[in-house]
């Protein structure tokens, strides 16, 4: 009997190790790569910059190819100019505005024009409104929850009346961009989505407080520091986007915080970016041009 169990314990250990080293290739059906634009440009006086790749296969872990033989071209409709973008290396294709200028007016209608190989595409962008940012204030709390004691901030802006406004927050701490999935601050007329009959209040809450950092246990940042610390800087964006750009990145931050055990399908985001060229899919990616407004503040 004690040979029986040695033997079905040896069997166990043998394939316990097995399936530890086995690799398995998975295929994701990968077939054509598909063109990627992101195009999230601005009316401040600084240079703008359009990136341009291809897809890959989902389980290839290096950079996207980059597309660096494509035409980009930047029209403003409104105004009657043609800001053509150049290639800089690594599929980013730039425009400087000469001093004193901007890419356009708030109202201005935009479109930009890409061609790659036989294939052109086209979207389309308005230049909407921004409020300014009133303030942006900060205090010390004690630990709550899973938040530690220390130095917490909150932005104050109001939404623009009339309804149908959205936004895009950004923060940047000590000059980095919070640009984790969890700190995609989006606002629609003052709270998080179109059509709920809200205009112009002040931001609500949690929209406020999505300024401060996400803990990422992976890191230094965990759930142990505060999101602040005396001689830190604060600097808050916003970003007027369009109602479509909003659908965008709502979906973009759904899909990429989407886990667990009620999970939904993964799904491309809808993009703006359409073929002029017939039988050709549209291409992935997004074009918006946003007013900015911001301010800065010093953690003391």
């Amino acid at each position: 009997m004690l040979n029986l169990r040695s033997f079905f314990l040896a069997a166990l250990l043998a394939i316990t190790a097995w399936s530890c080293t086995d690799t398995i290739d998975l295929d994701a059906n990968f077939k054509t790569p598909e063109l990627v634009v992101d195009a999230w440009l601005t009316q401040e006086p600084t240079t703008q910059t359009v990136l341009i790749s291809l897809t890959q296969d989902y389980f290839n872990a290096t950079a996207q190819p980059a597309v660096t033989d494509a035409t980009v071209l930047l029209s403003n409709e409104t105004q009657g100019k043609t800001m053509p973008f150049v290639h800089q290396g690594n599929g980013a294709y730039s425009w400087t505005p000469p001093a004193g200028a901007t890419i356009g007016g708030v109202g201005d209608q935009f479109v930009l024009t890409v061609t790659y190989k036989d294939r052109t595409y086209l979207a389309q962008s308005a230049l909407n409104p921004v409020p300014p940012v009133d303030s942006i204030v900060y205090e010390v709390r004690e630990a709550e929850l899973t938040n530690p004691a220390g130095i917490y901030a909150q932005v104050y802006a109001r939404d623009l009346v009339g309804t149908g406004n959205t936004y895009w927050i950004k923060t940047y701490k000590n000059g980095v961009f919070l640009n984790k999935p969890a700190e995609i601050n989006l606002c629609a007329d003052g709270v998080f989505s179109l059509d709920t009959g809200s205009d112009g209040i002040v931001f609500i809450p949690p929209i406020r407080e999505t300024i401060n950092r996400i803990p990422d246990p992976d890191t230094a940042d965990n759930s142990d520091v505060p999101p602040y610390a005396v001689g830190d800087s604060i600097r808050v964006e916003i970003h007027a986007i369009t109602n479509e750009a909003f659908r965008f990145l709502t979906i973009a931050q759904q899909q990429m915080t989407n886990s667990g055990l009620f999970a939904l399908p993964v799904t491309n985001s809808p993009t703006n970016i359409v073929p002029l060229t017939a039988g050709v899919p549209a291409a992935l990616g997004f074009f918006n041009v946003a007013a900015v407004s911001s301010k800065a503040v010093l953690v003391e």
